[in-house]
């Protein structure tokens, strides 16, 4: 019984140094470095990636930065115009409010639509104009594009 299992457990050996020296055929390609050679043959363009897409669109979108004190004033005058009796504040209150909103800054910002190779969408904004084009292979890499 005990030469049984000491030659049960030599046969597996051998098969398994046989397996890992590529003696015995394998069903998967052979890699190299991390890539089968399959895929490195196809290219890294038909690599699927998780975070790779295509610039659908790209739009320039007009943001407003309200002045600061532009909400005190506002509340402010709220406050003090529902009180009948300090409707003439309530007043002033108003003329504030449109004062602030004539002097509001305005930016912009760039929101680019990326289409994903999965068929989904991501939008991106970004603070100043991209170098890109619509067309252009990009990977989303923490909020930011990076042309492929």
């Amino acid at each position: 019984m005990i030469a049984g299992v000491v030659a049960s457990v030599m046969i597996l050996s051998v098969i398994g140094v046989a397996a890992i020296t590529g003696v015995l055929p394998n069903e998967t390609p052979p890699r190299q470095n991390g890539m089968a050679l399959a895929e490195s043959a196809m290219g890294a363009q038909t690599i699927n990636c998780a975070l790779c897409g295509t610039v659908e669109s790209i739009r320039t979108v007009e943001v407003r930065d309200e002045a600061g004190g532009a909400l005190g004033g506002r509340l402010a005058g709220a406050a003090i115009g529902k009180d009948g009796t300090t409707t003439i504040l309530g007043t002033v209150g108003a003329v504030s409010e449109s004062e602030i909103a004539t002097s509001v800054k305005k930016r912009y910002a760039y929101r680019v639509t990326v289409r994903m190779d999965d068929g989904s969408y991501r939008t991106v904004s970004l603070s100043s104009p991209p170098a890109l084009a619509a067309g252009d292979k990009v990977r989303v890499v923490e909020g930011k594009l990076v042309r492929t």
